[in-house]
């Protein structure tokens, strides 16, 4: 696949399960100022299709963390049941390598 121009980083990962194998294309970017925030794109790309979100921040470091962690939320959704490796990963540790939001199920105060 080739690279567009604004994407500033990449990762190429292998989700597998007892059923079935994927290769997953993670891009990240552009990061794109506007006002007094910014965001960053990010775009999943498997057999499935593509997954594409802007996350904002309160500047492009926070835009870029965001991103990196909503990728990985996503990522653990999408995984269902199935696991993760980086493809070139010389150690052959698994997971998709990238934080994740703690989510927890809503409380009622009430």
């Amino acid at each position: 696949m080739t690279r567009p121009v604004d994407v500033f980083a990449e990762r190429r990962l292998r989700r597998w399960s007892e059923t079935e194998s994927e290769d997953i294309l993670v891009q990240f970017g552009p990061v794109i100022r506007q006002d007094d925030a910014a965001f960053c794109r990010y775009t999943l790309t498997g057999a499935d299709g593509e997954l594409t979100r802007d996350i904002w921040g309160v500047d492009d470091v926070q835009a870029i963390q965001l991103a990196m962690a909503m990728a990985g939320a996503d990522l653990d959704r999408l995984a269902d049941g199935g696991r993760y490796r980086i493809i070139g990963d010389s150690n052959g540790e698994g997971g998709h390598g990238f934080p994740t939001l703690p989510i927890t199920p809503y409380k009622s105060a009430l």
